[in-house]
């Protein structure tokens, strides 16, 4: 009787898992025409609008820029944000700087040499970093004079001309913030970096489509620019999570202040270069929009909107619960052998129409993400399934990143932060104890999804075979990576 019950409630998990899944593709679907429409035709509607505008309006701009223990960068981010093409009368630059090591005196010998150049810039730093990123942010606009927030963190490098493109759409009165295209500098370094370039340029590509629509998105706290009243209205960033960008985006949008975004605007950033840091980002980022989601369901689902808006702000708020539940699938496939029949007509149909909504979402989220990150280099057919393919098995582990992330938050693990190091220079035993338990649960899941592959094999259910084969090629990937780190730090 018991065998009997876990035996259904596993499969209504799966179920309940592929018609989620299910769901989230035909949106994204939607979201991706939208997308290419607008590619079509060049430019969208806000940004045909904003190049007919006079370049003679200049309001007060405070850019920001938040640092923490950045020496690897610090430099060049605040020579990009003197090189800003702007009135100095209506400009100042602010280094908010919570550093702890070398990098404040590196900080402050850079904005005195640019101070002595006329450069309207100054240094902040704290007492104490309370809060953060958020903190440092809520206390830097308490020392500030603009009527918008320009901001970028210590990785980024924003173009000449980006306060010139992007404080004209402002004359509406009602646009809250805006966010602009992101770029990377090291996105060719590897197979990683390339990876998280087609991540990242497919949220970006997605995130065209749902501006065009209208409808509700998750943005970035960087290369943005905000409007003062905006943040003012809403209380500034909340240091209660540790996603504090998504989470004041949500509530701009709940209180009805638009949002643009400006793709053709791009500022370079730089990628993790190791798979430490990579996969300690994630679990951050997965803690963080995890418990932001669950933090305004109830605000979202009692917001006046059309049916259809309600789906895609569900399906943007919940991508991130939508990632980690794909954890949950690897880990039934074992018990699955022992408990159902394979014959029966849930899993005849339920597990080939997940891998061809797996496919079909594999297809289009490569599309969009080599237009998003404008890969220009044009593979075979072979060579493109073959890339699709790698591209997908690297969800399997970014679903154990996200599903670590969610059950932390379920602890009510919400603040704490953990810094992502710059590029290779910095060494991965520098990352937080959570970098080993990940790395653990890594050879726990290769390992149960071979042994779940061999005994699916062996008792002639070959329905979630593939899924588990996929698994063992992501992490696998990710195994190797990490022992190619351990043997260059032994090296060094």
């Amino acid at each position: 009787m018991i065998v009997s019950i876990f035996a259904y409630l596993t499969q209504a998990l799966f179920l309940l898992v592929v018609g989620a899944f299910a769901l989230y593709v035909l949106l994204e679907l939607r979201v991706l025409l939208i997308s290419r429409r607008v590619e079509r035709r060049k430019l969208s509607e806000l940004v045909q609008t904003s190049a007919a505008l006079p370049q003679d309006w200049y309001p007060k701009v405070s850019v920001l820029l938040p640092i923490y223990n950045e020496a690897a960068v610090v430099e060049r981010l605040i020579d990009a944000a003197c090189r800003l093409d702007y009135p100095f009368s209506a400009l100042e630059i602010l280094v908010l700087d919570d550093s702890t090591d070398r990098t404040a005196l590196l900080a402050q010998n850079k904005v005195d040499q640019c101070a002595r150049q006329g450069v309207p810039i100054r240094r902040i730093q704290r007492a104490d970093r309370a809060g953060y990123k958020a903190g440092n942010l809520v206390h830097g606009i308490q020392h500030s004079q603009g009527e918008f927030f320009a901001i970028f963190d210590a990785d980024f490098l924003p173009p000449a001309d980006f306060l010139q493109k992007t404080i004209p759409p402002f004359k509406d009165e009602r646009l809250g913030f805006l966010q602009t295209g992101i770029g990377y500098e090291n996105r060719d370094h590897s197979f990683l970096t390339r990876f998280q370039a087609m991540e990242m340029g497919h949220q970006q590509y997605v995130t065209v489509g749902l501006s065009e629509d209208g409808d509700m998105a998750s943005l970035s706290g960087s290369s943005c620019v905000w409007r003062r009243a905006c943040v003012e209205a809403l209380g500034g960033w909340n240091a209660s999570t540790i996603t504090e960008d998504v989470d004041l985006g949500y509530r701009a949008q709940f209180g009805d202040w638009k949002y643009a975004y400006l793709r053709d605007v791009v500022s370079m950033s730089t990628l993790p270069e190791n798979i430490s840091a990579f996969r300690v980002q994630r679990e951050r980022w997965g803690r963080g929009l995890i418990h932001s989601a669950f933090k305004h369901l109830g605000q979202m689902w009692h917001q006046d909107m059309p049916l259809m808006k309600r789906m895609h702000a569900f399906s943007m708020m919940f991508s991130s619960v939508m990632l980690a539940s794909i954890y949950a699938l690897i880990l039934l496939s074992l018990p699955l052998n022992y408990l159902l029949d394979f014959d029966h007509v849930v899993l005849l149909w339920g597990a080939p129409l997940f891998f061809l909504l797996v496919a079909v979402w594999a297809l289009n989220n490569a599309f969009g993400a080599r237009k998003g990150a404008r890969f220009e280099d044009r593979p075979g057919v072979l060579g493109t399934v073959w890339h699709t393919y790698l591209y997908v098995a690297m969800f399997p582990p970014m679903a154990w990143y996200y599903f670590v992330g969610g059950v932390r938050a379920a602890f009510k693990v919400y603040g704490e932060f953990n810094r992502t190091p710059k590029g290779e220079g910095e060494k991965a035993a520098r990352q937080p104890r959570i970098n080993l338990y990940l790395l653990i649960g890594e050879v726990f899941t290769f390992l149960y999804s071979a042994w779940a592959m061999y005994v699916a094999i062996r008792m002639g259910n070959y329905l979630l075979v593939p899924l588990n084969a996929t698994v063992c090629v992501g992490f696998g990937m990710v195994l190797y990576w990490s022992f190619q780190e351990r043997r260059a730090r032994g090296r060094s």
